[in-house]
């Protein structure tokens, strides 16, 4: 298999011996709206070159080029033609949720980076055969989740990490729209996977599971329901174009309640359309003190029966995008680990996995963390 001009150090066990790169000579694999918000960071970065986009529509990859002004770049409609012409470091991989497993997989096998959309995967197999791809790949893979850049979830982590809220054994994961069914390939089963879950619900999931310092989760009850979405009559205006009742595939809300191996629990709630205005805000409970996010606030133990409660500073806003691009490329440059490791990201795979088996059957079903 081909391998690409920088090989870099196996994933997790970099040494002052690994290559390091002046330049970063990026691939787009996928040439849709979210391959846009990759490049518009790749663009802050001077020491980045996009060189190539590859798009199985013919002319997308083209169209998108000359959209985001990169008249010297090469459109390939077949992604392995490209890895095997481009003289690549990394590569972004921008494809429907369906498609993830062979473009990344390929990436891999060549020995490049591979920054990877959100979820991992649509379904556990898939995933798994990314994760497998990893532990064997001489490139870094990491997962482009940009709440982990964002500063309220970085300040929090460092007050988990410092132990102020002990061990954690309860908390709430919450993210929901109003009405924000966004429409298109969104809806699609075979395209998606899945529904509010994967495209806004995994971002709870994952801060839930920073929170809580990644216990291994054993157990989910949940529910999945497209009821409000069904009965939508007309059309409706979505994010990802108009859509009709008859197009939704996948489920507009998602809730459940899950048991990790430490015996913790979560309870998680996502939602594209909702008859409420909020569901509540994300909070977790430790046996120290308790923490709530959105704003972020700091619940400590009672001094002398009275209950402390601090809001904490807000620190600088950033670009969490941005951000996020920036800590790929430099950790391609670098030589250094994954920023975001895909084994944590896993656990949000097993229990999407969980949520859509209990669902359909209507009970508790136990998940097994094991890659």
């Amino acid at each position: 298999m081909p391998q690409a001009r920088h090989p870099c150090a196996r994933q997790g066990s970099h040494t002052p011996e690994d290559f390091f790169v002046d330049r970063v000579r990026v691939g787009i694999i996928g040439a849709g709206r979210i391959a846009g918000t990759h490049v518009r960071g790749y663009k802050l970065l001077p020491y980045v070159d996009i060189v190539a986009a590859a798009d199985v529509v013919p002319g997308k990859a083209a169209e998108a080029l000359k959209l985001w002004d990169l008249p010297e770049a090469h459109a390939y409609t077949d992604f392995h033609e490209m890895l095997k012409k481009e003289r690549l470091d990394a590569v972004s991989i921008c494809t429907f949720n369906q498609a993830h497993r062979e473009p990344t997989v390929a990436a891999l096998e060549y020995g490049l980076n591979v920054l990877l959309e959100k979820p991992i995967a649509a379904t556990l197999e898939d995933a798994r055969a990314i994760v497998k791809a990893s532990e064997k790949a001489k490139g870094i893979l990491m997962m482009a989740i940009q709440p982990r850049f964002g500063p309220m979830l970085m300040t929090a982590k460092k007050i988990v990490d410092a132990g102020t809220l002990g061990n954690v054994y309860y908390g709430e994961a919450v993210m929901t729209r109003r009405w924000g069914v966004p429409g298109g390939t969104f809806l699609r089963k075979d395209m998606a996977g899945f529904g509010a879950l994967v495209d806004i619900g995994i971002y709870a999931l994952d801060e839930a599971l920073v929170m809580m310092s990644h216990p291994k989760p054993v157990s989910v009850t949940a529910m999945m329901t497209d009821v409000l979405s069904k009965s939508f009559r007309g059309v409706a205006k979505g994010w990802g174009g108009a859509w009709k009742a008859e197009d939704m595939q996948v489920e507009e809300f998602a809730s459940a309640y899950i048991r990790f191996d430490n015996g913790a629990v979560l309870v998680f709630k996502t939602s594209w359309a909702a008859n409420i205005d909020s569901m509540g805000r994300p909070f977790f409970l430790g046996t120290k003190a308790g923490l709530a996010l959105n704003p972020l606030e700091l619940y400590l133990n009672p001094v002398e029966g009275v209950g402390v409660t601090g809001t904490v500073p807000a620190i600088r806003q950033i670009d969490e995008q941005a951000e996020k691009m920036r800590a790929f490329s430099e950790a391609v440059r670098d030589g250094k680990p994954s920023p975001v490791d895909v084994k944590e990201v896993w656990l949000t795979n097993v229990i999407m996995d969980g949520i859509a088996r209990s669902a359909a059957i209507g009970r508790e079903v136990s998940v097994d963390a094991a890659i």
